[in-house]
């Protein structure tokens, strides 16, 4: 036990010592900058490592701020630049033989955006956290390599969530289309109303809770389970549900099965007007 508890010591000092001579020579990096959104459409951010955040301003004007480290005086990490009628900020990590290796956050990007201002939103993240709190635009388009995504009370008409390797979580938003394709990472709504939603993952758990019926769910996984669950009664529906590893459950009220094995789940609600359709290879399947 002393043996362990002397290698810990050890292995924390020099964790310590690293992270001591990686913060050699940075110095702190602020900006902001706050612009007229009427003179805005879109808004394309592209980070490295970085943290990004977008909530909703408290202002009428758009603000754009990143706090952080900058190893070289000569470059700065983050750029804001509009160029017409569309804004982009760049976050680029220095070259270096530490590059992609740090202890710690090395700086956050936020933007404040005034509801409904703002038509496109594009965000194209490598390796970073993602928050989204309360804002309205028209287009929403999130590329991911890696870092994990925090959604909470958007309305979008379109968003679109790619990801390579991050958890994707959305709550308490209305997207009238909502497509997220994953990689590795789970997918978790709750409370998010979508009249088309369409899911895709491949090593990945998918969860849709508290559900509101809408026109078309799709949600196809390899290797992951799927939950779905009604927050009320669906009143007309289409039900297909497929799973190679035969364990699936369903548990809808008033559903007339039209066909039952052990891999294949089929059924209809009142009308049958809108459709949900699951399929996983190897996960279980759960409705309720």
């Amino acid at each position: 036990m002393k043996r362990i508890m002397a290698i810990l010591v050890a292995c924390a000092a020099i964790g310590g010592l690293v992270y001591g001579f990686t913060k050699i020579g940075e110095n702190q990096f602020q900006a902001e900058e706050s612009f007229n959104p009427a003179e805005i459409e879109e808004i394309e951010i592209n980070n490295e490592s970085w943290d990004v955040e977008l909530k909703q301003a408290e202002s009428k004007q758009l603000t754009i701020t990143a706090e952080g480290t900058q190893k070289n005086k000569q470059r700065d990490p983050v750029t804001i630049e509009k160029q017409g009628n569309k804004m982009t900020i760049q976050q680029s990590d220095e070259t270096g033989g530490s590059r992609g290796f740090s202890f710690g956050k090395n700086g956050t990007i936020s933007v404040s955006i005034p509801d409904n201002k703002i038509n496109t939103i594009t965000v194209s993240n490598n390796n970073g956290d993602i928050e989204m709190k309360n804002i309205a635009t028209t287009n929403l388009i999130v590329t991911n390599s890696s870092g994990s995504e925090r959604i909470a009370g958007i309305a979008v008409e379109k968003g679109q969530f790619t990801s390579i390797d991050g958890e994707l979580t959305v709550d308490n938003s209305s997207l009238q289309e909502l497509v997220v394709a994953s990689k590795a990472g789970d997918s978790d709504l709750t409370n998010v109303t979508s009249s088309k939603m369409n899911i895709t993952s491949t090593d990945g758990e998918v969860s849709v809770k508290e559900a509101t019926e809408g026109e078309s769910l799709f949600v196809e996984t390899k290797s992951g389970d799927i939950t779905l669950s009604y927050k009320e009664a669906p009143a007309s529906l289409q039900l297909t549900a497929q799973s190679e590893s035969a364990d699936m459950t369903v548990g809808l009220a008033n559903m007339k099965e039209t066909k039952s094995t052990e891999k294949l789940k089929e059924g209809t609600i009142g009308e049958a007007s809108h459709t949900v359709e699951l399929f996983s290879t190897h996960g279980t399947i759960n409705i309720k």
